[in-house]
């Protein structure tokens, strides 16, 4: 039986939520270990593109606080008049507002596309070919539709799923990393 990918998301979210504070901990690290060697072939005067995660998503502070320690400067996605976009944060204590869930800056310090060298995108789940599932809403399928930057995929190992149904919407990433 085909599931839809509402109940594939649903499925993988709750194996996320699962996950134990301890557990989760360790997966966050080998997971960052394995970013900053991605960070590393980047430079430091074009941005990184980050997101500030929800729903137990990978953790993403402790990167964008390596990221800032290190000189490096960093956006997060910012969704606003039914369209996404990503603006500078130069530290982790930032002014904020909520969309949804995810929390995003109330400044519009807005960071073109060309000035983004990579982008590191969330997901519930992927497949072996590089696909990923988001929330369903295309946020970043659009944004990378227009503006092909490099992207690094995060996600647990058990996320991974070959169940996913995929749309002509869908953009294949150049890279997932997983624990």
């Amino acid at each position: 039986m085909i599931r839809t990918n509402k109940e594939i998301r649903t499925e993988l979210l709750r194996k996320r939520w699962k996950l134990s504070n301890d557990e989760k901990k360790i997966l966050d690290r080998k997971i960052f270990n394995l970013l900053i060697k991605e960070f590393e072939k980047c430079k430091n005067d074009k941005f990184i593109g980050m997101y500030w995660p929800i729903e137990n998503e990978v953790d993403t502070i402790e990167p964008i606080k390596w990221l800032l320690k290190h000189k490096y400067r960093v956006c997060i996605p910012k969704i606003k008049d039914n369209s996404m976009y990503f603006t500078e944060i130069t530290s982790t204590d930032f002014e904020f507002e909520c969309w949804h869930s995810m929390k995003q800056t109330k400044h519009n310090n807005v960071v073109y596309p060309a000035n983004i060298q990579l982008i590191i995108v969330p997901m519930i789940g992927f497949n072996k070919e590089k696909y990923r599932m988001g929330y369903g809403l295309n946020w970043y399928n659009n944004f990378l539709k227009f503006n092909p930057i490099p992207t690094v995929g995060i996600a647990y190992q058990f996320q991974q799923t070959q169940e996913i149904l995929l749309t002509e919407k869908d953009i294949k990433l150049d890279k997932i990393i997983t624990e």
